[in-house]
């Protein structure tokens, strides 16, 4: 047993009770899940209120994050049609070279490669569905790129093929400077002055000794002395076009040698059956014996 007193000196009353050791637990007991149930709803309206005020923040990133979202939307449709004047661009290049372009259709599936999966955990349907717009936009715009890529260097290579045919085409004028005299086809023998004969070349005329250039890449396939055409070079340039030089003083140039465009090979003479110095030159196409004239670009005169 437990006496308590009570006293109060304001009333000056004084009392006094007794309690049992069971009565005093239990009050323990009653204070103590009061305390707990206190310090459980203190504790859970204060997370309460920590979450209303998160989910807040929240709502505000996630609008913030929906703006963007579409932001970035639009700026990737913008690059869609930013980049329809690589298209044309590609095909006007193609066309240039003269190769088949790329169809519309392929430009729009462009060019397979890895997919992006966007995540559907916690999303809802409105910002899932931008997110699989972005990455199907950002998909097609990466095929777009590599097909591109792919095309630049089909277009490189054929640009590599085309300057090496261009280098192995006679374009030049041999001896620079000089104009043409007498032309290609039927003509006066100017030996004779009688007999009409067919000239298989263009005749340049210059001093004797003045240097002669080849026209185009090749291999010097042949130097010889050749009745009526003096001592004459000739270089196979590959792709069925040859080129002859006669009527040459000397030869600068060994047999089987390659050659570059603009290199001297001879000097000017007037060997074989010729009235003055000059170069007889003609350019073979096939075994078809053809105009120099339209092989020759008067204007060039710098050799690569």
């Amino acid at each position: 047993m437990v006496d308590i007193l009570v006293v109060s000196k304001r009333r000056n009353i004084t009392r006094s009770m007794r309690l049992s050791l069971r009565s005093i637990i239990f009050l323990s007991v009653g204070c103590l899940i009061i305390t707990l149930i206190t310090f459980v709803l203190f504790v859970n309206n204060a997370r309460g209120a920590f979450i209303k005020l998160n989910i807040s923040e929240i709502e505000k990133d996630n609008e913030l994050l929906l703006k963007k979202l579409d932001s970035l939307y639009h700026f990737l449709n913008y690059e869609h049609t930013h980049f329809d004047r690589q298209i044309t661009q590609d095909n006007r290049e193609r066309t240039f070279l003269q190769m088949a372009y790329i169809h519309p259709d392929i430009w729009s599936m462009g060019v397979g490669g890895k997919g992006y999966e966007p995540p559907d955990e916690n999303l809802t349907a409105h910002t899932l569905g931008i997110l699989n717009d972005i990455y199907e936009s950002i998909d097609i715009l990466k095929g777009k790129c590599l097909l591109r890529k792919a095309s630049l260097e089909e277009i490189e290579n054929q640009v590599e093929r085309n300057l090496y045919l261009w280098a192995h085409i006679p374009s030049v004028n041999p001896v620079p400077g000089r104009r043409i005299g007498s032309g290609f086809g039927y003509r006066v023998d100017p030996i004779d002055k009688k007999t009409v004969r067919m000239h298989w070349g263009v005749d340049i005329g210059a001093p004797r000794g003045t240097l002669i250039y080849v026209s185009a890449d090749g291999v010097i396939s042949d130097i010889s002395w050749h009745r009526g055409y003096g001592l004459t070079i000739e270089v196979d340039h590959g792709f069925g076009f040859k080129t002859r030089y006669a009527h040459c003083k000397t030869a600068l140039v060994k047999r089987s040698a390659y050659v570059k465009r603009g290199q001297l090979i001879a000097t000017v003479g007037s060997t074989g059956r010729s009235t003055c110095p000059h170069v007889h030159y003609e350019v073979i196409v096939s075994g078809v014996k053809v105009n120099p004239r339209n092989y020759i670009d008067s204007s060039n005169i710098i050799f690569d």
